[in-house]
């Protein structure tokens, strides 16, 4: 699907001062994306800050290595600091739940929304959207806009975008890695991005408390319905003891589906303030952006998520009854 990047390229023409934005919990394609974003603005000539509703995730400070480009809303950056700024650019969502604290700051914002993304998932955000749900990440679509608009992707932005497209193919061995996915990286390789390097600061660089919470994760799975459900759940407790913080359980919902036999894996989070964040993965064809849109959730055919505001004794009955009705039909 191609994108006309006129709109965007008509708002850097007009105005200097942006803001760069993701959604909560951000992760690599996210913060990537970001990163990619910033950059490309900046060698446009423009002022450029980006700001997000969540701390950035330790696993990830490699890609603002002096602490300066990502700052946190409500604490370093409050809405009376962003008065000034013209566009808000948006990344990698479409709905106002994965805003956060920001939505009703977005709300507010008097001037030209842009929203990039590749999530089949949308809301009206009074904004224009400039999205491919056929993309593997909105990487893929950052660095196409810097290619539109003949902007020289540098070894900070090749790092970021990179990032963008390796975690959100699980480093290329999910389904929507395709050929043109292999050629966009090798771009960004060409234009700095390295392999060995990025692989290392991400996946070689575990705490304990991650480990452990990996461990008993691990321990802890179950199946259901004849063993084509695999399903998880941390609770607050588990964090307390292992020392784990929440960015540290990422990617743990793909173990679920590493198990032979299973089509459909769950893994539920407690959050801090209470409710619950679903993770859904499947390996048979079954959407689960359709399954977490009935829990207000959305995302991708193969991968999504949902917050429900139930208890964990209520949240996990509650989400195995609607995917036995799905696998089910």
């Amino acid at each position: 699907m191609s994108i006309d990047w006129t709109p965007l390229s008509s708002l850097i023409e007009t105005y200097n001062k942006f803001v760069v934005t993701t959604h909560v919990r951000p992760d690599g394609d996210a913060l990537g994306s970001s990163v990619g974003m910033v950059g490309l603005l900046r060698q446009k000539g423009k002022d450029v800050r980006a700001v997000n509703t969540s701390r950035t995730p330790p696993r990830y400070d490699y890609l603002d290595p002096t602490g300066t480009l990502f700052e946190h809303f409500g604490t370093t950056v409050t809405p009376e600091d962003l008065t000034d700024r013209q566009v808000l650019v948006i990344l990698d969502l479409s709905s106002w739940g994965q805003l956060g604290e920001m939505a009703d700051w977005v709300r507010a914002f008097p001037g030209p929304r842009v929203v990039i993304d590749h999530h089949v998932s949308q809301d009206d955000l009074g904004a224009t959207f400039l999205k491919d749900t056929s993309a593997e990440a909105t990487g893929t679509l950052v660095t196409r806009a810097a290619r539109a608009l003949n902007v020289e992707i540098t070894p900070a932005m090749a790092t970021g975008l990179f990032t963008a497209i390796a975690m959100d193919t699980g480093w290329f061995h999910h389904p929507n890695t395709t050929p043109q996915t292999l050629r966009t990286v090798a771009e960004l390789v060409e234009a700095g991005a390295k392999i060995d390097e990025i692989y290392r600061l991400l996946s070689e660089r575990n705490t304990l408390g991650r480990l452990k919470m990996m461990g008993e994760t691990l321990s802890s799975l179950k199946t259901d319905l004849d063993g084509r459900i695999a399903y998880a759940a941390v609770s607050r407790e588990d964090f307390e003891r292992t020392g784990a913080i929440p960015p540290d359980t990422e990617d743990l919902v793909d173990f679920t589906v590493s198990i032979r036999g299973v089509d459909v894996g769950l893994l539920f989070i407690e959050q801090p303030r209470g409710g619950i964040k679903l993770s859904v993965r499947s390996r048979n064809g079954l959407d689960c952006s359709k399954l977490a849109s009935v829990f207000g959730g959305g995302g991708h055919k193969a991968a999504a998520g949902a917050t429900l505001p139930d208890p964990m004794s209520d949240a996990v009955p509650k989400v195995l009854q609607a995917v036995r009705a799905a696998l089910g039909s």
